[in-house]
C-alpha cells in the first residue's frame, strides 16, 4: 500500500525531551515507518577493543540514504525487543480474542529517532461504551517499546473518547504488563496481557455504567480536590479538575503565587472542554475531567501514569458519595 495512505497526526509530545510525531493508518502501512536495530560492540573504531562491560544500540538504515546511527550504550545483559516485534505480539494477542486485526486503526508516536515508540490499536465498534451522553468511547490497546534501555516496555488496555481524544486506563481491571529489557523477557507475555485484558473487558464496561449512576455532591467534590487530586497530581492540575467539573471550562492559575487551596485559586478561563456538560452530575463526568487534565501532559509516559490514576481518584470520591 502505498505511503500517501498514512495520515501525518496534529499530536506530538515528548520523550525525555525528544520531539514524538504521530501518524495513522493501518499496520501495514505503518510498519514501514518504522526502524529496526542492532545491538553491537561499543567501541572507539574497527580495530579497537571492544568495551567488555558494554554494547552499543545501533539504528540501522530503512532506505539506501541513511547510514546506522547509534543511539545508547547498554549493559552486556541487555535485551533488544524490537519494535515491530513488540507489535506483532499484540496483533497475535488480538487475534487469539478472534478479531480481525487487518482493518484495524493504528497510531503510531516515535521519537527523533526511532528508538522510541507508542503504538495504538483501535478494536472495532462494537467494542465501544455509549454513556447516557451519547458521546462513545472506544476501546485500544496501547503499547510503549523502547531499545535504548531507559523505558519499560509497556503493553496496556484503556479507554478514548472519541470526541476529545481524552484517554483513561482503568488499570485495576485490565491485564497490564511493564517489563524491563534484561534476560528475563519473554514477549510472550505480550500476548498474554492483551488477551487477558480483552477478556475482562466487560469488568470495565460494568464500572463505567456504575460511575454513571453516582451522584456528586459539590461541597465533597470540592474537599477532594483540596486534598486527593492535589496530592496525586499537583494544585494546578487539580484546580483545572475542579473548573472543567463545576462550570465545564479549563482554565489557568491567574497568580501561581495567590494563597489558597487549588479550588480558590484566581483564574483564567481557557477554553470550553469538548464534550464536558456544564456542570458535572456523576462520577463518570468527573472521570472525563480527570481524563482531559491528564491527556494534556505532555510527556507521553507522564500522561499514561497519570490516565492510569483516574480509577483510583474518582474510587476515592466515590466512597463519599451515596447513590441518589
Amino acid at each position: 500500500m502505498s505511503d500517501d495512505a498514512i495520515e501525518a497526526l496534529d499530536e506530538t509530545s515528548r520523550w525525555h525531551a525528544r520531539k514524538v510525531t504521530y501518524f495513522a493508518g493501518n499496520w501495514s502501512q505503518l510498519s514501514c515507518l518504522i526502524p529496526d536495530f542492532n545491538i553491537e560492540d561499543f567501541k572507539a573504531d574497527g580495530d579497537a577493543p571492544a568495551n567488555p562491560y558494554r554494547k552499543t544500540v545501533v539504528r540501522l538504515p530503512r532506505t539506501p540514504f541513511e547510514q546506522p546511527i547509534p543511539v545508547e550504550t547498554v549493559s552486556n545483559t541487555y535485551t533488544l525487543a524490537q519494535h515491530k516485534e513488540v507489535a506483532e505480539k499484540c496483533f497475535e494477542g488480538i487475534r487469539f480474542a478472534r478479531i480481525a486485526t487487518s482493518d484495524l486503526r493504528c497510531e503510531v508516536g516515535l521519537s527523533e529517532l526511532g528508538e522510541w515508540m507508542n503504538l495504538r490499536i483501535y478494536f472495532p465498534e462494537e467494542f465501544n461504551y455509549n454513556p447516557t451522553d451519547g458521546k462513545p468511547l472506544g476501546l485500544r490497546v496501547e503499547c510503549f517499546n523502547s531499545v535504548d534501555g531507559s523505558s519499560r516496555l509497556v503493553i496496556l488496555l484503556g479507554w478514548i473518547r472519541f470526541i476529545c481524544s481524552n484517554g483513561m486506563v482503568i488499570g485495576e481491571t485490565k491485564a497490564e504488563l511493564r517489563d524491563t529489557h534484561d534476560k528475563h523477557m519473554n514477549l510472550k507475555r505480550v500476548v498474554e496481557a492483551v488477551f487477558d485484558g480483552l477478556g475482562k473487558v466487560g469488568i470495565d464496561l460494568d464500572r463505567l455504567r456504575r460511575w454513571e449512576q453516582r451522584k456528586i455532591d459539590e461541597d465533597k467534590l470540592r474537599r477532594w480536590v483540596n486534598k486527593t487530586v492535589t496530592d496525586a497530581w499537583n494544585k494546578k492540575a487539580a484546580c483545572r479538575v475542579f473548573h472543567i467539573c463545576l462550570y465545564g471550562n479549563d482554565v489557568e492559575i491567574a497568580d501561581p503565587f495567590a494563597p489558597g487551596e487549588a479550588t480558590e485559586k484566581p483564574v483564567l478561563e481557557r477554553l470550553k472542554v469538548d464534550g464536558a456538560p456544564d456542570k458535572a452530575e456523576n462520577l463518570y463526568d468527573v472521570s472525563q475531567a480527570l481524563s482531559w487534565v491528564a491527556t494534556d501532559r505532555n510527556n507521553a509516559e507522564e500522561r499514561i501514569e497519570w490516565q492510569s490514576n483516574i480509577p483510583s481518584l474518582v474510587e476515592s470520591l466515590a466512597q463519599s458519595v451515596q447513590i441518589r
